[in-house]
């Protein structure tokens, strides 16, 4: 009943399409990530165009930005709620883990790039895309808590670039 209240749908609504808390925890995992993978399309697309300024680590450092705003802030927190009770209900690892990796790819694939035509190991990159990566994820706990550690894209993208200097 407080869930539907909150929702302002009738009550007995939340139950009626998920019976289990399991269900609508599975249910809205799978919606969070599929609306962040249409999230990363877009980045990816944007990536593939040389008519679009925000590409590279610009375009991942606004994308990130994003997070920091409504509605990103609150499907963000979602996304940290939903790990925390993925350690306890396995079905959903599958589902956040997917966000995950994709992520993972599109962050590796920009530091990929920011190395093309020099002479780098790509274990060297690996390294580096996990460096950014995990720095990316500290930047969005920090909107989730409310204090952002960051202002803007630009600030971020110096970040990721001081990041990537040459290993």
């Amino acid at each position: 009943p407080r869930l539907d209240k909150h929702a302002g749908v009738p009550p007995g609504t939340t139950s009626y399409y998920f019976r289990t808390r399991k269900a609508l925890l599975s249910a809205l995992a799978a919606r969070l990530t599929e609306l962040d993978l249409a999230d990363l399309s877009m980045m990816e697309e944007i990536e593939g165009r040389s008519d679009v300024t925000y590409s590279g680590t610009r375009g991942l450092a606004e994308l990130v930005m994003l997070s920091g705003t409504e509605p990103y802030r609150t499907r963000s927190r979602a996304r940290f709620e939903l790990i925390l009770h993925a350690s306890q209900a396995p079905e959903l690892d599958a589902t956040i883990t997917s966000y995950g990796i994709r992520f993972y790819a599109l962050a590796r694939d920009v530091v990929a790039r920011w190395y093309e035509g020099r002479d780098v190991a790509p274990a060297a990159i690996e390294e580096r895309a996990v460096m950014v990566l995990t720095f990316i994820s500290g930047v969005i706990v920090s909107f989730v808590q409310g204090y952002p550690v960051v202002s803007d894209a630009d600030q971020l993208d110096a970040m990721i670039r001081r990041i990537l200097g040459d290993p």
